[in-house]
């Protein structure tokens, strides 16, 4: 029997109305009488597990272990039958799965209740640990063939739905493209610029997307499910965002359920945690340096336990390019463009910004240090006076005539107050927790060496000192020792 009905889905704030075909089987086993209102009776068949029904009746784990007074929510019988939600729609979809950090292929597989090789296969993975935070699986129902001499109880109605064509198809936080669409529409449809969701996604060229592609929506909740297995001491692991992008900031935190000292390496830097709570809770900050290549890289963590044991822990994430771009300038005085002297004030401010602070003086995004606009984005590549690419821009800039006041982005102390052979009259503040801010070729500072700065603070005057085209101000943002994109600071709430 064939019934068809109209489903109204909601996209992007309009109501669309896609058809929706049920295919229900003849004979459908008739609930007990005894069924309360609103209930119906499922029948376990052979490779199904809880969460697999709870996904197709659109209801919750928690719930049907409540409704059927389940004890182990992990053991269900062939033929155990269950109440269920009554629903007219039980629909057998492929899962989208976004892997969580210290999650392994092993791990999701068993939360699902399907083999690792089946999921591997699905998947197209070759190295069952080289997954990575962040990745994208597709878990598929398995089929499984059931022998001719067992009785197998009667399964439920089977519902199969067809939805428009046309309509985008979401689940977590993940689109996956239609024909037809393109990346502006889908950026529009979510709140986002074309240029954030083609960040997020590692995208170079927005106008090359193709139908079926997945794309990580990244002003949407991530994925809820987990599977998980920390070693002890370690009670919860998050990794923010789950994509790294070059010269931006990620963010680990981990909580401990006893007094630990934890450190770690990544990209070949140490990873500075900031301990809190009686050394329970744990956060580092991590720049992704410019000319990261993407791939997939690992992150090593060490904790040091107050009962004198050690535990060691890693995980994979994925960076992605962060698609900047590259200009040529002309500067009058060569000897400002040597790789010596940009080595060695490359490395002056290195050190500097490397020192983590336990204090923090932020509670609430930086705010931009000029009232003018600006002029030049952080990332482009550079050469000078048409030589090779040595450098990138390592900041914003902000077209500020001299003279124009220049303000502290955020509280903190000021660790440098000098001048400069390329970045002139330079202020460098310190936040605590391992930022700096960096303002330069400034004309004059109001501000010295030492001095304690509240946000929104006078600390000098834009100028054009060092090695500049023009007047303008320069403004950066350290962290742990690597300058990154200073406007998600400003876009973004980071811990504080």
């Amino acid at each position: 029997m064939i019934k068809r009905y109209f489903m109204m889905i909601l996209f992007a704030g309009v109501l669309v109305c896609a058809p929706v075909f049920v295919i229900a089987q003849e004979t459908t086993p008739e609930p007990a009488a005894d069924v309360p209102a609103g209930l119906t009776i499922h029948v376990v068949q052979r490779g199904e597990n809880l969460f697999r029904i709870a996904l197709a009746y659109g209801t919750t784990v928690d719930e049907l272990v409540a409704l059927n007074g389940l004890t182990d929510a992990t053991r269900i019988d062939v033929g155990q039958r269950l109440l269920v939600p009554s629903s007219e729609t039980i629909v057998e979809e492929p899962v989208i799965h976004t892997v969580q950090p210290g999650e392994t292929l092993l791990t999701i597989a068993q939360l699902y209740g399907i083999d690792v090789e089946i999921l591997s296969a699905q998947n197209d993975i070759t190295d069952v640990n080289s997954i990575y935070a962040g990745q994208i699986l597709t878990i598929s129902p398995v089929e499984e063939t059931v022998p001719t001499e067992e009785t197998v109880p009667t399964q439920a109605p089977v519902i199969v739905v067809e939805a428009d064509e046309n309509l985008p198809t979401v689940s977590g936080n993940i689109h996956v493209v239609q024909q037809g669409e393109t990346l502006f529409r889908i950026a529009m449809a979510y709140g986002l610029t074309t240029q954030e969701l083609a960040q997020a996604n590692g995208i170079t060229d927005p106008t090359v997307i193709y139908a079926g592609q997945q794309l990580i929506i990244p002003n949407l909740p991530e994925s809820q499910i987990t599977a998980i297995e920390l070693p002890a001491p370690i009670t919860e692991l998050t990794v923010q965002p789950l994509l790294f992008i070059e010269g931006e900031t990620g963010v680990i935190q981990l909580s401990t359920d006893g007094n630990s000292t934890v450190s770690g390496t990544f990209l070949g830097r140490n990873l500075a945690f900031i301990a809190q709570d009686n050394n329970t809770s744990h956060i580092a900050f991590l720049g992704i340096p410019v000319f990261t290549e993407a791939g997939i890289y690992t992150v090593d963590l060490t904790l040091n336990n107050a009962d004198g044991t050690q535990t060691t822990f890693a995980f994979n994430v994925r960076v992605a390019s962060g698609a900047y771009g590259y200009q040529d300038l002309t500067v009058t005085d060569e000897n400002l463009t040597a790789p010596a002297i940009q080595d060695a004030e490359l490395t002056l401010l290195t050190n500097l910004t490397s020192a983590v602070t336990l204090e923090n003086f932020r509670d609430a995004p930086l705010s931009i240090p000029a009232a003018a606009a600006m002029n030049g984005a952080y990332g482009t590549a550079r050469s000078y006076n048409g030589g090779a690419i040595t450098s990138y821009h390592s900041g914003a800039d902000f077209a500020s005539a001299p003279g124009t006041p220049i303000y502290a982005s955020a509280g903190g102390t000021v660790v440098l107050a000098d001048t400069l052979n390329i970045r002139g009259n330079t202020i460098a503040i310190d936040h605590g927790w391992g930022i700096y801010t960096v303002y330069a070729h400034q004309t004059e500072f109001t501000v010295a060496l030492g001095d304690r700065v509240v946000t929104g603070q006078m600390i000098g005057t834009a100028g054009s000192t060092g090695r500049v085209t023009g007047p303008h101000l320069h403004w950066e943002v350290w962290v742990n020792g690597v300058p990154v994109n200073p406007l998600t600071w400003t876009q973004q709430i980071f811990p504080s």
